[in-house]
């Protein structure tokens, strides 16, 4: 998602990319493997293309952070949603934003051990 918004914003904008790459203190050929998907952008990256491409720092952010999930989401479903158990469970200083599977979902052992944590603190 986030390689796709920056590459449409960025020949919207009239920069190219040579530009975006001397901005970003790297190759032009890094850079197009960085657009295209061949190599991750860091979330430093992001941010100075955000800049860069006078776009919101917040949604380039959730972009490039929806990548991250989805990438790992393709190597192991349950263990990203293991990895946002672990994060809703100690940092509950926000509010409970993922769902509990079902009894019937292959997850749900895991869901009634983290249940059963919460009784307990």
């Amino acid at each position: 998602m986030l390689r796709e918004t920056i590459k449409k914003t960025r020949m919207y904008s009239g920069i190219k990319q040579s530009d975006m790459a001397k901005a970003l203190l790297m190759s032009e050929s890094n850079y197009n493997r960085k657009e295209n998907g061949q190599l991750k952008i860091e979330l430093y990256e992001a941010r100075k293309m955000a800049k860069l491409l006078e776009l919101n720092e917040k949604v380039v952010v959730k972009y490039w952070l929806a990548d991250r999930l989805y990438e790992l989401m393709k190597i192991d479903k349950e263990l990203m949603y293991e990895a946002l158990q672990i994060v809703d469970m100690y940092y509950d200083e926000y509010e409970s934003f993922i769902e509990l599977p079902s009894k019937n979902c292959s997850y749900s052992s895991l869901a009634e051990r983290l249940q059963r944590r919460r009784k307990k603190l």
